[in-house]
């Protein structure tokens, strides 16, 4: 396996693991996530946030690739949080009050991890030439 493709897994496995994390601690502070449905509500469990959030992962890192092979890996960071700032429409309109707060922090966690995750990724187009402190950055 490729150290790309296994440091990308490891972005999409945190990014599970912060929905988790975010899940739990909002769960242990007695916060019932709910949501409104077509036939009243439903509970958001655990298996829904892994769910989403490898969903989530796996179109972030499609996305990522896409942008790498057309060489414009930089705006992954635009890309990333405007696909966040998307997402939290859901849980503003179908969640109210305490349970809606809960989700969008589980979105932000989770985006968040996922954007500076796959970022550590995107080729830095400036070095420095020589590689001593105090000289020119140049294109490379």
């Amino acid at each position: 396996m490729q150290t790309t493709t296994r440091n990308s897994l490891a972005v999409v496995a945190a990014g599970m693991a912060a929905g988790l994390v975010v899940w739990a601690v909002v769960r242990l502070l007695g916060v019932e996530l709910t949501v409104e449905s077509g036939s009243g509500t439903t509970q958001v469990d655990v298996v829904d946030v892994l769910v989403a959030g490898l969903v989530a992962g796996l179109a972030a890192w499609g996305v990522f690739a896409l942008l790498l092979r057309w060489r414009r890996a930089r705006w992954w960071p635009f890309v990333g949080s405007t696909a966040l700032a998307i997402s939290i429409i859901g849980p503003s309109y179908l969640a109210d009050g305490l349970s809606a707060v809960s989700l969008i922090c589980l979105h932000v966690a989770v985006g968040a991890v996922l954007i500076m995750g796959f970022m550590r990724a995107v080729p830095n187009p400036h070095r420095i030439v020589g590689g001593a402190a105090g000289q020119r950055w140049r294109r490379g």
